[in-house]
């Protein structure tokens, strides 16, 4: 099951995700700054896990399409946030290892 909506800035369920992220030991935003910090954190919390904040399964397409739509939620540049698309294509592309490494 995809969840399309993106939670606001000062929707609770932001500080959930930084907690859990908090005690999987995620890292954030790997090899790149920390911009859009939130949506590495949740993004990092899907790969340690494989489920949703909620305990819901999630696949690698569903967590990494999530990570692009949260950032694309928080640029100005909306769908054409030039980032989100090249933070999609990074962890597309090379981020199977992470996966597999749950």
């Amino acid at each position: 099951m995809f969840k399309v909506t993106v939670p606001g800035d000062d929707d609770p369920y932001w500080p959930r995700i930084r907690q859990r992220a908090a005690e999987l030991n995620a890292d954030g935003c790997s090899g790149v700054p920390d911009f859009y910090l939130d949506a590495c954190l949740e993004h990092d919390t899907h790969y340690r896990t494989h489920e949703w904040l909620d305990g819901t399964p999630i696949f690698k397409s569903e967590a990494d399409e999530r990570f692009r739509r949260v950032i694309q939620a928080r640029s100005l540049f909306g769908l054409f946030s030039p980032m989100s698309w090249w933070r999609w294509v990074g962890v597309w592309a090379f981020a199977k290892k992470a996966w597999e490494h749950k």
